[in-house]
């Protein structure tokens, strides 16, 4: 059972709102990061290395919760 949500969970499109836009940038920048391939072009990587740098250091946590792998309360 989900007991931490105060309100009802809503999916928008992110042109809807900038901070749906903000929190959509982060996602992509980090899963960018994560899933670069090693003979990825060295500029590209380079780039997005300097704007994950801009954007990590106001990131609280990188925790993914997986509901179909949880096991117990949330």
């Amino acid at each position: 059972m989900i007991t931490r949500i105060v309100d009802t969970l809503h999916f928008a499109p992110s042109s809807a709102s900038r901070l749906v836009q903000a929190a959509d940038l982060v996602v992509f920048m980090h899963n960018r990061i994560e899933s670069t391939l090693p003979d990825a072009d060295k500029r590209a990587v380079a780039v997005n290395e300097s704007l994950w740098r801009r954007i990590e250091k106001r990131i609280e946590h990188r925790y993914c919760w997986n509901p179909w792998m949880h096991k117990g309360p949330a």
